[in-house]
């Protein structure tokens, strides 16, 4: 643990001390403990570290991959090691979590801390809930629509509340020969994963949700936080989805469908099966998450659950040193004669 100023930063080895902070906020979710970074340090994203900020009326946390720029191909005979890095919160929803109303002191501590530690830029993926990016002081960005299913309405009224469509396929799923498995271990991850990777597949996906085994066991090691829901039939798996959860939240992680049981809608049942396990649980909310592109299938499928559930998810961007952000991007164009200084990947200097 390193301490500066009224920024303290935690390591992710100090895993015991990093999720009894977490677990102090009274409105944490799952995307801030320990386990998760881990697992997208296991995935190549960077080195997960927890930063703390305090004072009299205020308490705040981040999570964040660090990453040492001059690993990066690009620069690893232009930089030192150690000296410049870039951060980003881990895939899904992060940002500041904040306790108090002193929002103007936790940016300015965090802005000098990134500052004086060789932090270049920032990308945050917004938490769709608690509102951080409303005080945000780099650049938001609404990035798409996700989709939240509301739980505290009876379960008579969230099942009417669905899409006709959405009800449709529900009760057809009922009546064809399928059942439901819900599995807290991961015990049956190769057949999740035969699934998850031929739908991933399936649909193009990019290389980075090819998670791999590694991933899903550290994943798994949250054992209070994860949950796979499964849709057989005649014993095989169909359908499939990892569910990860907090509090009061839980979240449509990673799955996907075996296209030769699409007419028996297995995903639709799965969906109403982690509804109906949430409700029970207690949770208050099944985030759904969006789709590949503005107002595509998967967003328009999981809009279906709840019509009236559709909030926007914003990312931030946010340059700490502009002259050395530049001097990187400068390097690119120095090396790569088709280098697009006009590419809308952030920070430019990776793209």
């Amino acid at each position: 643990m390193v301490s500066d100023n009224r920024i303290t930063l935690v390591k992710a080895e100090e895993a015991s001390h990093w999720d009894k902070i977490v677990r102090s906020f009274n409105n944490y979710d799952v995307q801030y403990l320990n386990g998760y970074a881990r697992a997208f340090q296991i995935h190549g994203d960077g080195d997960p570290v927890l930063l703390y900020y305090e004072d009299d009326s205020t308490r705040a946390i981040n999570v964040a991959m660090i990453r040492d720029i001059a690993r990066s191909r690009p620069f690893c005979d232009v930089l030192p090691p150690g000296k410049y890095f870039d951060i980003s919160t881990p895939y899904g929803y992060g940002g500041f979590l904040i306790e108090g109303d002193n929002y103007q002191a936790v940016n300015e501590a965090y802005n000098r801390y990134c500052y004086e530690h060789g932090y270049i830029s920032e990308f945050v993926r917004f938490h769709l809930l608690n509102g951080y990016q409303t005080y945000y002081d780099g650049i938001r960005e609404l990035k798409s629509q996700n989709v939240i299913r509301n739980l505290e309405l009876p379960l008579d009224s969230i099942f009417m509340d669905f899409e006709h469509r959405r009800r449709r396929s529900i009760k057809k799923a009922l009546n064809g020969n399928l059942s439901v498995e819900i599995d807290h271990t991961g015990q049956k991850l190769e057949d999740f994963l035969n699934v998850y990777y031929s739908t991933m597949q399936r649909t193009n996906a990019s290389q980075q949700f090819f998670f791999s085994k590694q991933f899903f066991h550290a994943i798994n090691s949250m054992t209070d936080h994860i949950v796979y829901f499964h849709i057989l039939h005649e014993g095989k798996v169909v359908s499939t989805e990892l569910v990860i959860y907090g509090p009061e939240n839980c979240y449509f992680f990673l799955g996907g469908t075996d296209e030769n049981y699409f007419h028996l809608n297995p995903n639709s049942l799965l969906k109403y099966e982690v509804i109906k396990w949430a409700k029970e649980k207690g949770l208050k909310r099944y985030v759904l998450g969006g789709g590949y592109g503005a107002n595509d299938g998967i967003f328009t499928y999981k809009k279906g659950f709840s019509p009236r559930g559709i909030v926007d998810y914003y990312i931030g961007k946010k340059i700490f040193r502009q002259d050395i952000y530049d001097e990187l991007v400068t390097v690119r164009m120095q090396q790569d004669v088709n280098f697009d200084k006009n590419h809308t990947y952030f920070p430019l200097y990776r793209a």
